[in-house]
């Protein structure tokens, strides 16, 4: 027998129940299909749905952490997602009745929470108060766009239960060393957020700085660099080392160069609240990625 149910629509978003994080993708359906879920091999969640395909098979990049992609596979009287992952999770599945019929899978958070729980995340926003930084093209400053990135951070570190550290609230500008002295022993990470800013105005794109002194902060900042530009697609302008952040002795650091500012393009994009968020989710996710690699 032909199957009825068609499918209609497939998407991705994170959602909060209670104190636990999930990663959703939520299938829509003008009927109930037949649900199948498989692990083929590690970091792969096979789903089987007998339906036909009546939408746009993607693929869909994800890359929030957990999920990595999502492929579909229209065959003969079945659709298969393929889901990448990233960590080792099951997925639970939801059947939501109304139309659309949506097949909800979620997918638990906890390995980002288990990892950042209590962990000291210093947040320095850079520049700030009188200090304006950078100017873009057409009206941006380079120290509110960094309270901006700094904010989405923030917020992403402490839904995965870090405790955050500020150097500066809104409207000040402390000394490099009033910065410095909010690092402790404890510190597990120190993360600077600016702009970079030329003469040149044809330059664009993203940089992350590191803490020379540290073992392996050269490949930290090369992660998180990887993971910032595959988000929000931007050009790579490299990873190097920064002298004002070998101050932090061993203690980890980064300094974000998200976009040139004075570039009119990537001014543009600092303008969408969506691109704070991502550059935000990719930093934390490249962090841990980092510092959980070969265990």
């Amino acid at each position: 027998m032909s199957p009825t149910a068609r499918l209609t629509n497939f998407y991705s978003r994170v959602i909060l129940e209670g104190e636990e994080q999930f990663s959703t993708v939520t299938i829509e359906a003008n009927a109930p299909p037949p649900v199948v879920i498989a692990y083929p091999e590690p970091g792969v969640c096979r789903v089987t749905l007998r339906a036909l395909l009546n939408m746009y098979p993607g693929p869909l990049y994800i890359q929030d952490g957990i999920l990595r992609k999502v492929t579909v596979e229209p065959g003969e009287g079945q659709v298969a997602f393929h889901i990448a992952l990233d960590e080792d999770v099951r997925a639970m599945l939801t059947a939501v009745e109304g139309i659309p019929y949506r097949i909800v899978l979620r997918f638990s958070r906890r390995p980002l929470q288990e990892f950042y729980r209590d962990r000291i995340i210093i947040i320095d926003p850079g520049h700030g108060g009188t200090d304006g930084g950078w100017r873009g093209p057409v009206n941006l400053w380079e120290r509110d766009m960094a309270w901006k990135t700094a904010q989405e951070l923030a917020r992403v570190l402490e839904g995965f239960k870090a405790r955050v550290i500020w150097t500066r609230q809104a409207e000040e500008n402390p000394s490099s060393q009033e910065r410095l002295r909010k690092v402790t022993p404890d510190t597990f990470c120190f993360i600077s957020v600016h702009e970079h800013g030329a003469a040149d105005t044809s330059q664009r794109g993203t940089a992350v700085l590191y803490n020379p002194v540290v073992p392996g902060n050269e490949e930290l900042a090369a992660k998180v660099l990887e993971r910032i530009v595959a988000r929000v697609n931007t050009p790579a302008r490299g990873v190097k080392a920064d002298e004002e952040l070998a101050r932090l002795g061993e203690i980890p650091g980064l300094k974000l160069e998200p976009v040139a500012i004075t570039n009119w393009v990537d001014e543009g994009l600092l303008r969408n609240p969506y691109f704070h968020q991502k550059v935000a989710l990719a930093t934390a996710v490249a962090i841990k990625q980092h510092f959980q690699r070969g265990k």
